[in-house]
């Protein structure tokens, strides 16, 4: 029998092993967890599950294509200057994914990814800009700490990483046609002012840009590469809750940028008392050290245990 609410919904796509290794290789987003198809059966997911950002990326792409209106497809002064993002279950290879959206305030749209079982896997806003209204100033770029290393030998539980967690500066990475092409058609989030030089020149950018949504990835992954060497708990679930970013100004192909992480605050997981919620800030900077996008990570890490007199745990 045929679900209604997958029958109204659009954009749908079965998530394959090809597909999560494409998305990996565009945005850098090598973590075993995705990309290891064995090592997956060892962990609480059960097996490989797809890039959280993955069906973000894929539900962009689906308000590109079926929803343009939304995006501003076609309309050179229109600009996509948010998003949020809240990862509710995890996706499998094999899951069938679709979109439904409805309108919100301020010229955002809310969306729902929902899997093969009506189930919300992803939900979150996009917003964006019409003709005339301007892209907020930008903040200011932190400065570059160094990151402390981690005493030797030690667990890093979540509070431990407001001290030891990733601090610092990436890189680098130059924008290149064959990314924005690539992430463009792969996600299906196919706007002319990312692939359309004439079109682009008319349009409040005055050149073709790289999609923010690729932008924010390409930040994220650098983050994680800076998070996962570190030596933390091995028990327990650690995982990605969402996502947050705001556009100042948009990255032209051809330049450079470097992601700036820091962790911003911990705090206990009502739900989960064992386990805490830590956020990370991202800042996206471009070749003049100004900031071109400002986001947050969530994420889900254990919690210190409570240490006895003889070292042990209760």
């Amino acid at each position: 029998m045929k679900n209604a609410a997958i029958e109204a919904a659009f954009g749908h796509r079965t998530v394959t092993h090809a597909g999560v290794s494409a998305f990996g290789a565009i945005t850098g987003d090598y973590a075993r967890l995705h990309l290891d198809h064995h090592y997956g059966k060892t962990t609480p997911s059960g097996g490989s599950i797809a890039h959280g950002l993955l069906s973000a990326c894929w539900a962009v792409g689906a308000l590109t294509r079926h929803a343009p209106q939304i995006m501003g497809v076609g309309q050179p002064g229109a600009a996509f200057a948010g998003f949020h993002l809240r990862l509710g279950r995890m996706v499998h290879v094999g899951d069938t994914l679709c979109v439904r959206s409805e309108p919100g305030p301020n010229r955002e749209t809310n969306f729902e990814v929902l899997n093969q079982d009506a189930q919300v896997a992803t939900s979150g806003s996009v917003r964006v800009l019409d003709t005339g209204a301007q892209l907020p100033p930008a903040p200011d770029a932190w400065n570059v700490e160094p990151q402390a290393p981690a005493p030797e030998g030690r667990i890093l539980y979540a509070e431990d990483l407001l001290t030891h967690g990733p601090c610092g500066q990436s890189i680098g990475r130059t924008l290149t046609e064959t990314d924005v092409v690539h992430f463009a058609t792969e996600t299906g989030e196919t706007n002319p002012l990312y692939l359309n030089r004439e079109f682009a020149e008319r349009s409040r950018f005055a050149a073709r840009i790289a999609p923010p949504m690729l932008v924010f990835c390409l930040g994220f992954s650098d983050f994680l590469n800076a998070l996962l060497p570190l030596p933390l708990p091995s028990t327990g679930f650690a995982g990605h809750l969402g996502d947050s970013w705001c556009l100042y100004r948009g990255v032209e192909i051809g330049e450079t940028i470097r992601a700036r992480y820091k962790t911003l605050q911990c705090r206990t997981s009502k739900s989960r008392p064992e386990m805490a919620i830590v956020d990370f800030g991202l800042q996206i900077i471009d070749a003049l050290d100004k900031v071109a996008l400002e986001g947050k990570i969530h994420m889900m890490i254990p919690a210190h245990a409570t240490e006895d007199a003889s070292g042990g745990t209760n």
